[in-house]
This record gives C-alpha cells, sequence and structure tokens, in this order.
C-alpha cells in the first residue's frame, strides 16, 4: 500500500481529479494541494514543484491568496483564512531541501488581482484575472510570509480564519484575541 496504492490515490483522487472527502467540487486548494504533494514527494518530487507554481499564481499582489479555485472558469475565493499564506513558504522549502533544485525559487508566476475584502468580510467569490506583473516564487513566498506576520496586541500571531472542522474555524473572523481563548493563551 505505501509503496503504490496510496501514492497512486493521492494523485489521482487529489491532485488530477480534486475528490477528496471535504472537496468534491473539483477545485483546486491552495493549502489542500500543496500538502498533498509532501505525501509523494518520494514518488514524484515534480509534483511539489507543479504545485508550488500553480499555488503562486493563484496568490494577490497583496500577498494572501485564492483559499480555492477552479482553472475552467478562472473563479476562486478570496478569505481570511490566516494558514494557506505559510504553505507555499514551507512547500518550496522543502522542495528545495529534499531535491536541492533551488531553481525553483528563481522561477517566475503572476499575480491576480481583486477586490480587497473589507472591513467585516470574511470572503468574496469572484473572478480574478492574473496580471501582468510577474515576480520570481522567493519573492511569491515573501509576500506570503510578510501577510502571515499578522501580529495582535501582545506579540502573538493571531489565528485568522479558517476552514478546520473544528472549534477554531471563526475564532479569528474579527483579527482579535476572543475573551473566551483567555485560559487556553494566558497573557
Amino acid at each position: 500500500m505505501l509503496n503504490g496504492w496510496l501514492g497512486y490515490q493521492t494523485i489521482a483522487s487529489r491532485l488530477w481529479a480534486r475528490s477528496g472527502f471535504y472537496q468534491s467540487g473539483g477545485a483546486y486548494g491552495f493549502r489542500d494541494q500543496l500538502q498533498d504533494t509532501m505525501g509523494i514527494k518520494f514518488i514524484v518530487p515534480e509534483f511539489m514543484k507543479e504545485q508550488v507554481l500553480k499555488s503562486a499564481a493563484h496568490q494577490f499582489i497583496e500577498g494572501d491568496v485564492e483559499h480555492w479555485w477552479h482553472t475552467e472558469t478562472g473563479r476562486g475565493i478570496r478569505t481570511r483564512f490566516s494558514d494557506d499564506l505559510l504553505w507555499l513558504a514551507y512547500v518550496t522549502a522543502e522542495y528545495v531541501r529534499f531535491t536541492g533544485d533551488a531553481t525553483i525559487l528563481d522561477e517566475k508566476a503572476p499575480y491576480i488581482q481583486g477586490e480587497i475584502l473589507q472591513e467585516g468580510q470574511d470572503e468574496i467569490y469572484d473572478f480574478h484575472p492574473k496580471t501582468d506583473y510577474e515576480e520570481t516564487i522567493y519573492m511569491h513566498c515573501i509576500r506570503a510570509i510578510d501577510k502571515g506576520i499578522n501580529l495582535g496586541n501582545h506579540g502573538l500571531p493571531k489565528i485568522g480564519s479558517g476552514d478546520w472542522n473544528d472549534g477554531f474555524s471563526t475564532v479569528g473572523n474579527k483579527g482579535i484575541r476572543r475573551k473566551y481563548m483567555a485560559w487556553i493563551f494566558p497573557i
């Protein structure tokens, strides 16, 4: 199973069909497919590189990303999800570490553009066209990290929002530390 079937299943259902349990609509998930390539790097490390390039091309110039998108329509969802951002840098660094191929950092990818989320708006589904402006994957990672560094009043990273299917999903929607979280993170 480990040497064949599970790798095949990941490639066929998660990367090609994009039909996993929580992703049945056929969209690419920014975090999801980057995570999936980590599991098959021992079989086909090139999938990591391809997914990094594909994901970087779904990043806004402001540093945030489409949480998921449909390639066929060019439509996707801009969110305040905080964990998506750092997966680009993490998988890129792991690709370089695992393969020794640092040339990925010099590859270029365009950004997308779209309406910036307004105060109190958690997400927007829209068509986000590609810009003519391209930067290296290295700079895409820097923008993602800069956007992801969002510290609160006490110097701790804000949790942001997410779709973690648990109690943390809406903890950070307003960008402030909730009072009921104080028992977990006493300051």
